[in-house]
């Protein structure tokens, strides 16, 4: 993630996976929420004054054999002037929610990339 002048961009990155089925894009929805929770039913704090949720159907922080496809962090608060915290609520039956914090309401673009299939969000702000 990182602030370009009139955004805050939050990038999500998948790459090949070694679990069965099609390699590609998977499903996601983005949108406000006004809590968070996992798999337990407990809701998750997230910094900020208002929320948004990042879930994505068929993906993982780990391969079916255990090991970790992804090693960065999962509990985020950059210096943005917008995004507050992106923190990891679910990764769960190959269910991922992410949960962003923001300082305030703003829709984000919804764009995809190819090569490597990237979501990418960017919240407006000033300039």
């Amino acid at each position: 993630m990182a602030h370009q002048a009139g955004f805050d961009r939050l990038v999500f990155e998948f790459g090949q996976s070694t679990a069965p089925g099609p390699f590609g894009m998977p499903g996601y929805t983005i949108e406000p929420a006004s809590s968070l929770s996992g798999p337990s039913g407990q809701a998750v704090t997230i910094s900020g004054n208002a929320l948004f949720g990042a879930r994505f159907q068929n993906a993982s922080t780990q391969n079916p054999n255990g090991t970790a496809s992804f090693t960065g962090s999962t509990d985020m608060k950059p210096t943005t002037p917008l995004i507050k915290e992106v923190k990891l609520v679910e990764d769960f039956e190959r269910v991922l929610l992410w949960g962003t914090g923001l300082d305030h309401l703003a829709c984000p673009k919804v764009s995809e990339l190819a090569g490597p299939f990237r979501v990418v969000l960017d919240f407006p702000t000033p300039p």
